[in-house]
């Protein structure tokens, strides 16, 4: 039922109830966004309110990790060499890469254009290491004459291990490693990996055979990671519509139909390439009743065929909240109200979200239709009634537009009509001083003053009531259903 109340105690009564105008620091943005419903989504990050746009960006840290032991197809033998040689060697090398990449960063959701997407990576938040290792055969064979007595064997040199290089490099950089990307380069010096007696190997199928089989082993490497995209996909896992992120500083968008939050599904994709060279240097000699044979002391490069290989991470599902604004009215009828009086109408202002919901309202005709506050803030699925008194100060129609603008991503602004009708006129000021009629008298209209005070008074007593009683309604908050 509507409540027509005297001008000056219901603006009175009606200011007293004003809703209290809370800020939203960054430092409350960020723990009301904490009222999110945890259990109803398996997502792995909750996003947090930005510390520079608390009210219109959410920010969710996001990290990858990923390891993996790579062959690098160096998995081959060099042959008999030096060719045509009395004593040669066949050398395999197969060679491994203990990889590892960590990226982090964060995706950012941002509005009123909703919603705007951004991947800033972490300042120092990718590191990129590598550790090589290497396994190695060796066979030998010799075929010499000596005192008219040909001597020939094959065989396998044993004791030739497989070893880690020890060749380790890690760098740490800006995620997230766009191209050209991150390069770790290594070399390392000779290393004997194997020194093989020969008389201790074959001296019981040759007599008085001697000498020795060593081998030294350096290598120059390099890999290279590369991101290629951060890709953003919603649940569905389509691509979002602004498409993937695939240079720094890059935005993307996603479309937004409203609700109280959006997941979306976060993956970096690269590569690393590995580029370099195995050095084999072996030494070959023996000795046979009084003479001896050798190989020359020579570098046998190898170079690493291309390898490149995909990188790609597990997906990192953000939860980003955001506030959702319902209105329970579009336009407001205060039908006719006598000028001097006022009516009051109340409109229910819903946080649907699980952000905080910021907004202003502001009206075309203040000096007829005056607002409760110009600004206050909603928790998360909470709800405010907020009140629109209408006082008319002349007589005619009156029409106004009330504008509701927030933080709500998808309807910023929306617009309540308001309408009514002033009849009457207003009451002319009291003279200062009492009346008398021709005759000096002024008991009658002296008492006519009283009695018009009076009622004046019951009025005015009345319609503070009513207000009292209305304002233990307004902005109540309460959690919606």
């Amino acid at each position: 039922m509507r409540s027509l109340l005297s001008g000056g105690a219901a603006l009175a009564a009606l200011r007293s109830a004003r809703p209290r105008r809370r800020r939203a620091l960054p430092c409350v943005a960020a723990a009301l966004a904490l009222f999110t419903p945890a259990a109803a989504s398996a997502y792995d990050v909750l996003a947090a309110p930005c510390a520079d746009d608390p009210l219109h960006c959410a920010s969710g840290a996001v990290t990858f990790q990923r390891k993996e032991a790579i062959p690098l197809e160096l998995d081959f033998d060099t042959g008999w060499v030096p060719p045509g040689s009395p004593l040669q060697v066949s050398l395999g090398a197969a060679v491994y890469a203990n990889t590892q990449v960590a990226l982090s960063g964060a995706l950012e959701a941002s509005w009123p254009e909703a919603l705007a997407l951004r991947t800033p990576g972490a300042p120092d938040g990718g590191a990129f290491s590598c550790d090589y290792g290497l396994d190695v055969s060796a066979q030998g064979r010799f075929s010499v004459s000596v005192l008219g007595q040909d001597f020939d064997w094959t065989g396998d040199i044993p004791y030739v291990p497989q070893i880690d290089f020890q060749i380790h490099g890690r760098e740490q950089f800006d995620a997230w490693g766009w191209e050209p990307g991150i390069t770790l380069e290594s070399s390392t010096d000779l290393q004997r990996i194997a020194s093989v007696s020969l008389g201790d190997l074959i001296g019981g199928s040759i007599p008085g055979i001697d000498g020795r089989f060593e081998l030294d082993v350096a290598m120059d490497v390099a890999a290279r990671y590369t991101t290629h995209r951060v890709a953003i996909e919603t649940l569905d896992q389509a691509t979002v519509s602004g498409g993937d992120v695939t240079s720094e500083g890059q935005a993307s968008s996603t479309a937004y139909l409203g609700g109280p939050s959006v997941e979306l599904n976060v993956r970096p994709e690269g590569s690393v390439r590995y580029d370099g060279t195995l050095h084999l240097v072996p030494a070959f000699g023996i000795s046979l009743l009084g003479r001896s044979w050798s190989i020359p002391i020579a570098d046998i490069p190898l170079a690493f065929p291309f390898t490149e290989r995909e990188w790609a991470f597990e997906s990192e599902r953000v939860h980003v909240p955001l506030p959702d604004l319902a209105l329970d009215k579009q336009e407001i009828d205060f039908g006719a109200v006598d000028v001097g009086q006022a009516n009051v109408e109340i409109v229910k202002l819903s946080n649907a979200g699980e952000a905080l919901l910021d907004v202003a309202v502001t009206t075309d005709d203040p000096e007829s239709f005056e607002l409760a506050d110009a600004a206050l803030g909603i928790d998360p699925e909470s709800e405010v009634d907020f009140a629109i008194r209408f006082a008319p100060k002349a007589s005619g129609e009156f029409s106004a537009t009330v504008l509701v603008e927030s933080n709500d991503p998808d309807r910023p602004a929306q617009v309540i009509t308001v309408r009514g009708i002033g009849i009457g006129e207003p009451d002319a000021p009291a003279d200062d001083g009492a009346l008398t009629d021709e005759d000096g008298g002024c008991a009658c209209r002296a008492a006519g003053g009283a009695r018009r005070e009076g009622a004046g008074g019951g009025a005015s007593a009345a319609a503070g009531l009513s207000l009292a009683a209305l304002a233990g309604v307004l902005r109540r908050r309460r959690r919606a259903a």
